[in-house]
């Protein structure tokens, strides 16, 4: 997911030349995650690491890719759950575009792949939960790390499919836009994917009233960051 927030941030190192920044929503995940200190400490932090990898690394497969293509980064934010790679001019193509997004959530898949297999690749159901784990060898007789591989898997998951559903901010809003544009006028393929978006936001924050604040926050803003981008006038429209 990218989305550009007017908000306080620190850069905290650079990578291959790249300023990673981290800013104030970052707070968020130690909120969400505040529930593991219930099990662990050691959990809790760990899994505050792993959430900020995650979206970080997200966010250097869409800075990878991109250099791939010559399109230059200006620099890497890391937020609460969300993350932005500023690129520095376009792709030189739809096509280019489309890859360059793709990269960010096939790294989380990537990652959500390491993790099923440390944990024996244990069978997901619909509702996302996992089947019986026989877990690596190096987890075995380690509580603390059990526990935050699993979630790590979970929250991995997690990234890949949101942030390929057809919804703007989300890297799948703006594949599909790109994608739709090949057969149908632009303004047409934006305000399809904005009236998805809209039903995702929504179906978001439903699901989020019952499990998450966190996700009923995130599902809202996008619902009205969809709603938005579907009622502003276009090029020859009335005002």
């Amino acid at each position: 997911m990218n989305y550009v927030a007017d908000t306080p941030r620190l850069e905290i190192f650079r990578v291959a030349g790249i300023p990673v920044k981290v800013d104030i929503t970052f707070a968020l995940v130690p909120l969400f995650l505040f529930g593991t200190l219930e099990q662990s400490p050691l959990v809790f932090s760990v899994l505050v690491a792993g959430v900020f990898l995650s979206v970080l690394l997200h966010e250097f497969g869409h800075a990878t890719l991109a250099r791939l293509f010559s399109v230059p980064v200006g620099e890497i934010l890391v937020g609460g759950f969300y993350g932005y790679a500023r690129m520095l001019k376009p792709p030189p193509s739809k096509l280019a575009n489309i890859i360059i997004l793709f990269a960010g959530p096939l790294t989380n898949g990537l990652i959500f792949l390491l993790c099923w297999n440390a944990l024996g690749r244990p069978e997901i159901g619909f509702n996302g939960r996992f089947g019986p784990i026989d877990p690596a060898p190096w987890l075995e007789g380690s509580p603390w790390k059990l526990q935050a591989v699993w979630t790590l898997t979970s929250i991995n998951l997690a990234m890949l499919v949101f942030n390929l559903l057809p919804a703007f901010p989300l890297d799948g809003g703006r594949i599909y836009r790109d994608m739709l544009g090949a057969m149908l006028p632009e303004a047409a393929a934006l305000r399809t994917i904005a009236f998805l978006g809209v039903i995702v936001g929504l179906w978001s924050a439903y699901i989020g009233f019952r499990i998450s604040l966190v996700m009923l926050l995130i599902g809202a803003q996008i619902a009205i960051i969809n709603w938005s981008i579907l009622k502003a006038p276009r090029d020859g429209e009335n005002n």
